[in-house]
């Protein structure tokens, strides 16, 4: 089953073990391990339900240089086809992982590289050189995914319980409440409270940090571009 939860601070506030308290959530995911990584700006992290290369594949996952991580749920259908055209192109992935498929296609295709994937799947790839975070959800919507967004921070993960204790949330939204007597359940994408969002089926989300000059002794990195793509189309 697996589970994958991140924080995308624009100010670069990240604290080391941001994800840690995430995590502990979504253990009954991923009984199986547990990985993170962070810098300033960047915190992803992943619990592992271990199903492809039971030994070699846990993550955060790296290219060649380290310059892309990624954190992956659920399984692409065609990673073996996928993965002798990325070798066939000069790539060495250092696992046997389906997800690790993503980064090198990631290499070749930018954020293209979701059209190359059948399967099931909710990821979070950065790329460190290009100051890009990519997030995506399969077509069917068979990963969950959510996510809270703010002036200062982006967070995410595979469940709302992940979320909840990270944002204040005292506030119901009265459509959602309202759609919920009507429908007995909430449709994708509002919750009950409109500081938590789901992710809908086949969304892929761009967020484009640039480095910008703040003043002559200091450099900071803000949140350039919140782009929201449907992947049932070519991207």
């Amino acid at each position: 089953m697996c589970g994958i939860a991140g924080c995308i601070n624009y100010h670069g506030k990240v604290k080391k073990n941001r994800t840690d308290k995430m995590l502990k959530a979504l253990v009954h995911r991923g009984p199986d391990g547990e990985g993170s990584w962070s810098d300033h700006y960047v915190s992803l992290g992943m619990r592992r339900l271990s199903i492809i290369d039971l030994s070699g594949g846990m993550q955060p996952l790296f290219n060649e240089d380290k310059s892309i991580i990624i954190v992956g749920n659920g399984e692409i259908y065609n990673y073996q086809q996928l993965n002798k055209q990325v070798i066939k192109k000069g790539h060495k992935p250092r696992t046997k992982s389906d997800i690790e498929t993503i980064i090198h296609l990631y290499e070749e295709y930018g954020k293209s590289c979701v059209n190359k994937l059948e399967g099931m799947f909710a990821f979070a790839l950065y790329d460190l050189k290009n100051k890009v975070v990519l997030i995506a959800r399969d077509r069917m919507g068979e990963k969950p995914l959510y996510y809270s967004s703010s002036k200062d921070q982006f967070l995410f993960s595979s469940e709302l319980k992940a979320l909840i204790n990270e944002v204040p949330h005292d506030t119901l939204d009265k459509d959602a409440i309202n759609q919920y007597f009507h429908h007995y359940f909430i449709p994708e994408p509002k919750l009950s409270s409109p500081i938590f969002i789901k992710f809908l089926l086949g969304i892929l989300v761009l967020l484009i940090l640039k480095l910008v000059s703040l003043n002559l002794k200091s450099i900071g990195i803000r949140h350039q571009l919140f782009l929201i793509v449907n992947l049932n189309q070519r991207v």
